[in-house]
């Protein structure tokens, strides 16, 4: 029970529910072959064999690319308190693997004369997979979209000098994007304009690590001030030390009849290759 409910919980930020994982649930004897390809495993296994309850990670034990979470214990009582203690680490080693296979995934199919443009025109390096062909750009601020037409995928790129440390406080960098936002992305109606959804679930601020450098991740919703649309988006911001420029790459959908979760996924793990160039 502890296990199904870190796992199936809500994903942040997303406007309908959806879980962040999909659970397929089955015995240790029923694990056969035909299960042991999954590229996600979580096993749990309640024994007197056990003297202390240990939880490990492994990579590529029956499968690659794949993720095996293993959490073994002498009593059901100390494997739910270890569970509940460590959610957040199971959470992110499964997520983690997630993203790095999207990863490897588009840069299998990337389009080489978007990266090019957009290295040219912003100063940074990222993989972008084809259909991703459509620009923006305007001074600091450079726009990339898809075609789609059930799920119109979004990479937003702008940047401005570093002044201090307060700048990546969460109101400093919502400040930022929702005055971004404003000047250069309009809604389809005339005055309106993309905004920061603040009313429903508020912009979360994690701190993270790309490539061991700090980096500010804000998770939320987007909406179109004037106008219905909306959607989630993810938007992480990193200091250029060597141009002393503060360098926001966000990624946000517009798929208003789709789920939501694997394409805001999919777009989110781009954010993870950026690279500043010379």
């Amino acid at each position: 029970q502890a296990l199904v409910a870190i796992l199936n919980q809500d994903m942040y930020g997303i406007p309908q529910s959806e879980p962040l994982f999909k659970i397929s649930r089955t015995s240790h004897s029923g694990f056969t072959n035909l299960l042991r390809p999954a590229r996600n495993i979580v096993m749990l296994d309640i024994s007197d064999n056990y003297s202390r309850t240990r939880i490990s990670t492994q990579n590529d034990v029956w499968a690659a690319p794949q993720a095996v979470v293993k959490i073994t214990s002498n009593s059901i009582e100390e494997a739910n308190e270890a569970i509940v203690k460590y959610k957040e680490s199971i959470i992110n080693f499964l997520v983690t693997a997630e993203r790095e296979r999207s990863i490897a995934y588009q840069k299998r199919y990337s389009d080489k004369d978007a990266i090019k443009k957009v290295e040219e025109k912003s100063g940074i390096k990222m993989v972008l997979p084809k259909g991703m062909n459509r620009f923006k750009e305007e001074e600091n601020f450079l726009w990339i979209a898809n075609s789609g037409e059930e799920v119109r995928q979004n990479i937003v790129i702008y940047s401005y000098p570093y002044t201090s440390k307060e700048t990546f406080t969460r109101e400093n960098l919502l400040a930022k994007r929702d005055s971004v936002m404003l000047l250069w992305i309009p809604g389809p109606t005339e005055d309106s304009y993309m905004a920061t959804e603040y009313r429903v679930e508020p912009p979360v601020l994690n701190e993270i690590s790309i490539n061991d450098q700090y980096a500010a991740e804000l998770r939320g919703m987007w909406r179109v001030q004037g106008d219905l649309m909306g959607g989630p988006f993810v938007n992480i911001t990193r200091l250029d030390e060597k141009n002393q420029r503060v360098v926001t790459v966000e990624a946000f959908i517009y798929a208003p009849t789709r789920n939501k979760r694997n394409a805001i996924r999919q777009l989110e793990a781009l954010l993870h290759t950026v690279e500043f160039t010379e």
